[in-house]
Formats: structure tokens, sequence, C-alpha cells
């Protein structure tokens, strides 16, 4: 059943990217499941309340910083919010890690983007309303791809999915 729940998780994060990717937006429910598989995960893995706890903080400190990057119109709230479920995956112990990796990707993807941006848009891909929507030069930088991306190179090393598949 852990097991289950583990993938639940991975694939929020994945939905929370390409949502991002599509539509600029990630929708409530997203974070908010993932807490509640965090919750159910460490209840099924016997997680220690004291572990719990500093999770808990990672996810609170990561809402506080993700809320202050949105009041200065530096991420979207929805980034935001997913930055902080994803720190309450991730806990202390990775959250630096999960950190330097997301925005190693989100630093690789903006670039590629402005890139893009910079030739004109064929028209095979005006066609495409995402890669329409994507590739306008003015148009955002949907952050949620590399917050769901990081997420899935660092949760395999977490202590959850390691008590898991140990």
């Amino acid at each position: 059943m852990l097991e289950a729940v583990l993938v639940a998780a991975c694939a929020f994060f994945v939905f929370g990217a390409m949502t991002d990717l599509v539509t600029y937006k990630i929708p409530n429910w997203i974070p908010l499941g993932l807490a509640g598989l965090f919750a159910l995960a460490a209840i099924l893995a016997g997680m220690p309340l004291d572990r719990a706890g500093w999770h808990l903080a990672v996810c609170l400190g990561a809402l506080l910083f993700g809320m202050a990057l949105f009041a200065f119109r530096m991420i979207g709230g929805g980034d935001a919010k997913l930055l902080a479920a994803a720190g309450l995956w991730m806990g202390p112990a990775h959250m630096a890690k999960y950190c330097l990796i997301f925005a190693l990707i989100g630093g690789a993807f903006a670039i590629a983007l402005i890139m893009l941006r910079k030739a004109p848009l064929p028209a095979a891909a005006a066609r495409v309303p995402v890669l329409n929507q994507l590739l306008q030069p003015k148009a955002g930088i949907p952050y949620g791809v590399a917050l769901g991306l990081g997420a899935l190179f660092v949760l395999p090393s977490t202590w959850l999915f390691v008590t898991a598949f140990a």
C-alpha cells in the first residue's frame, strides 16, 4: 500500500508540471493532494512524529518563502504552493538538494525557452495551442515544470522512499 501512495505522489508532481506547462496554472488540489498523500505515507511507513514535524517545518518555511516570491511577482501562487508541498516531501535532509536540482532544471528550461522564443515561430508550432502559447516572446516561464521534475529526481532518496523500497 505504501508503494502505491508513493507512486501516486510522483504522479501528482508530474500532473502539476504538466498542467503548469499547458495552462500556466497549478490547481490547488495538486498541492493539497500531495499533502494528504504525505500524511498517509508517513502513517503507513511509521514515520516518527519528530521527523514528520521537521518535514512540516520545511513545508511551512517553503510556503513563506514562496509567498514572498509571489508577493514580488517572481513566481505564481501555484508554484509557491507546489514548492511547499515538495518541501513537505523533501524534509530538511533533502530540501537543499531539491532546490539545487529544480533551479538547474528551471534555468535550463528558461534558457531554452528564451532561445526558442527569439526564433520565428514555425507554422506547425503555431497550430499547436500549447506550443503557440509557450513560444510567445512575452509569455512567462511555467516554473511548475522544474518544481515537478526536480521532485522526481530527489524523491527516491527521501526517507519515505528508502523505507518503502529498501
